[in-house]
């Protein structure tokens, strides 16, 4: 019944390697793909401008991939290469730190041709070069090729001096980008990082692999997971001493709760900014050039000039236009849309408070209660998916120069309106019904349903698409599984060799096998870049750190009245790691390496989090009984001012905490001077040694022109003793 309706159901009762093996396309370090019928002029054009980059090697294919709805499609694409000194080349360009030579002075440094000698591992490309490396060096090339006055294909129109292939990319002429992972590294994260359950995560490798801006979340996340366990453990133990006890205690209880809250999360966010550089400092971001070296965005665009600082052409977009948009477009329209979803939000919630009430009153039906709850999961989606079109929009027009600044005011923006999303239900039932059971019951079941449900939904369903989307690729195909398929042990190498054949070469465009062919053949075998233009793009860390971002709110804003919301967040977390590690190693395409200096807005929207805290704590203190319980006869207006004190001391002790301890350990500063003190001594030394160099041949040259004098004055004497008189003794 099964196979009737899922054809390919037969493929999944069985171990893959049977009904898919995928061969290595090693001659290749990133794709560029098509749409399906791209007309052959189109590729055409666009390999001749990549062309332009002589030392890159271009191969046109065409292959079979499977789209969004598990159908086969044949697409053209490039798969690109490059020689060894395009690679360093592309580096020099990047400004892409790499290791110093010990005795050169050690640390990280900016790579450069002309000092390439100085640099560990010059000599050998495969020590040198990461496969990460090489990709984000071809993506640079293909950023950087820029359209020339009235270029044009199909009906896109460039700019002069437009980035091609950015444009490409948004407008459809190309479907996607992507880089190949490397099977042996891939391997090794998946058995040390993935299925390794319990020990520190591999952070070298992963920077080294995914990038550094990826290994900054998982450093993050992993530090922030250790930090929970103290108020994990702190809460247990309130809720067994002071929960459920007199309610003197429990009052008591929640008082010191709340002061422990706000202390924890300054102390875990100073933690981390320590942490953060000692990561930048051994991943050489320390020292990021500033902003005015970056270079553009891709999509930057501005009227080209000559830059006041480098002297070389680059866009250039007034600020006054950006503030302008800023002030007048973007300022309305996110005030509009958080109106918007807050007094839906708040409506909804009015609506369930009436259907209670009718219900508890007069025994309308219970199944009525669920009604505004599934009004609220309609609406919210809707409203998630309009603000984040409008977000990217908004911040595409404000048009920033950098990639770093354009990021992090798409976090500002996709944060709050996330804030109101996640956050209003809580706040409307602590100060707007002031029923604090309820809150308990409400934050309780936000932890527990949203984490759950966003494993699934990240993890488990994307992972059982993906799978359902290969075997329907090897099906359609190769045709169903019959008892004598060719395993895995048959694979020889010269069906490799057969592969490569149909790897074309750089001047033609040619086919892979049909699929007539394939369903003859015996293996089934479909190329690493096949099957992994198949698989989802990996969407970046946004989700994921939005994610923790309104856990950590969870718990230091309202863990005072559910002391084991830390607890919560902890075993959750647990498996957040590897189940975050699970999607980039086995389900999605690898994503393209990029370096950061640390988390950035990030850090800044956590650091709002817990000033927030503050407040909403001191307001739990005032609004939920404890301070009338525990002084029966004070008045609101001495509430009010106990509440206000209160609140300025957390402030105060919030802030010399964050005096207190510096941001960069002694220990980083120390390396940093003693690189830097290193690095002037071997330079003074080289100095001092050319410039002896220099004086030695000065004094050669000084010594020779003495010696040739004498000689010419002998030679006059002599000339003059034989022509007029002999040797003395003589007469």
């Amino acid at each position: 019944m099964l196979r009737r309706r899922i054809p390919q159901s037969g493929h999944l009762m069985t171990a893959k390697k049977f009904w898919l093996q995928t061969i290595p396309s090693n001659d290749c370090d990133i794709v560029v793909a098509f749409p399906p019928e791209t007309p052959e002029s189109t590729v055409a054009w666009l390999q001749a401008k990549i062309k332009r980059l002589s030392e890159l090697s271009v191969i046109t294919r065409t292959l079979t991939f499977s789209s969004q709805r598990a159908t086969l499609a044949s697409c053209f694409a490039f798969q690109i290469t490059a020689t060894y000194p395009a690679f360093l080349r592309g580096l020099e360009e990047m400004h892409v730190p790499k290791h110093v030579k010990e005795e050169l002075g050690g640390g990280r440094k900016e790579f450069s041709l002309a000092e390439g000698a100085n640099f560990h591992h010059i000599e050998d490309a495969e020590k040198f070069l990461t496969s990460a490396d090489r990709q984000s060096v071809l993506l640079h090339f293909l950023n950087s090729l820029k359209a020339e006055k009235e270029d044009a294909v199909g009906d896109v129109k460039f700019r002069e001096g437009e980035a091609i292939v950015p444009k490409c990319l948004s407008c459809g002429i190309i479907s996607h980008v992507y880089p190949l992972h490397d099977n042996i590294d891939l391997e090794d994260l998946q058995k040390t990082w993935v299925q390794k359950l319990f020990g520190l995560q591999p952070l070298e490798k992963i920077s080294e692999y995914f990038g550094i801006k990826i290994a900054f979340y998982f450093a993050w996340l992993g530090h922030y997971t250790t930090a929970l366990t103290v108020p994990a453990f702190v809460g247990l133990a309130f809720w067994i001493f002071f929960c459920g006890h007199s309610e003197f205690l429990e009052d008591i209880g929640f008082v010191l709760f709340s002061f422990f809250n706000v202390i924890w999360a300054t102390l875990y966010l100073e933690s981390w900014k320590r942490r953060s550089a000692e990561l930048s400092f051994e991943w050489g971001t320390i020292d990021s050039k500033d902003e005015m070296l970056s270079e553009p965005r891709p999509l930057y665009q501005g009227e080209e000039r000559i830059s006041e600082v480098t002297g070389k052409p680059e866009p250039y977009y007034p600020p006054w236009k950006r503030n302008l948009f800023r002030y007048f477009v973007t300022a309305p329209v996110i005030l509009f849309s958080l109106l918007t979803v807050f007094f839906s939000v708040f409506l909804i919630l009015e609506f369930q408070q009436w259907i209670d009430h009718l219900i508890r009153d007069k025994n309308y039906f219970t199944f009525l209660r669920y009604i505004p709850k599934i009004l609220l999961a309609i609406i919210i989606p809707i409203f998630d998916g309009f603000y984040n079109k409008v977000a990217i929009w908004l911040n595409d027009q404000e048009n920033y120069k950098i990639d770093v600044r354009y990021e992090n005011h798409l976090i500002f923006k996709k944060s709050m309106f996330q804030f109101v999303n996640s956050f209003l239900a809580l706040f409307y039932t602590a100060f707007y019904l002031q029923d604090m059971d309820k809150l308990k019951e409400l934050l309780a079941a936000l932890l527990i349903t949203r984490q759950v449900v966003g494993n699934i939904k990240e993890s488990l369903i994307p992972y059982a698409k993906k799978q359902i989307k290969l075997a329907k690729m090897s099906f359609d195909l190769f045709g169903a599984l019959s008892p004598t398929t060719t395993g895995p042990e048959d694979i020889t190498q010269a069906s490799l060799e057969e592969h490569k054949k149909t790897d074309g070469d750089q001047n033609g465009f040619t086919d892979s096998e049909p699929e007539n062919i394939r369903k003859s053949s015996g293996p089934r075998q479909v190329s690493q870049v096949e099957v992994e233009g198949s698989t989802p793009q990996y969407e970046g860390t946004f989700e994921d750190y939005l994610e923790m971002f309104i856990q950590f709110g969870y718990v230091t804003l309202f863990s005072s009245a559910y002391p084991l919301a830390g607890l919560c967040a902890l075993l959750n977390n647990l498996i957040e790691v590897r189940s975050d590690a699970f999607k980039l190693c086995f389900i999605h395409q690898r994503p393209f390496a990029q370096r950061v200096q640390n988390i950035g807005s990030w850090q800044t929207a956590m650091e709002v989090m817990g000033v927030i805290g503050v407040v909403v704590n001191c307001a739990l203190i005032g609004l939920s009984g404890p301070v009338h319980r525990i002084f029966p006869n004070i008045t609101g207006a001495q509430t009010v001012i106990l509440i206000i004190v209160l609140e300025h001391i957390m402030l105060l002790v919030k802030l010399l905490i964050s005096a207190a301890i510096p941001d960069i350990p002694h220990s980083v500063a120390q390396k940093l001077a003693k690189i830097e003190y290193k690095r002037r001594e071997v330079e003074r030394m080289m100095n001092k040694q050319r410039v002896m160099e220099i004086q030695g041949r000065m004094d050669s040259k000084d010594s020779i022109s003495p010696v040739s004098g004498d000689l010419e004055d002998k030679e006059t004497q002599c000339e003059n003793g034989n022509g007029d008189s002999s040797f003395p003794g003589s007469h």
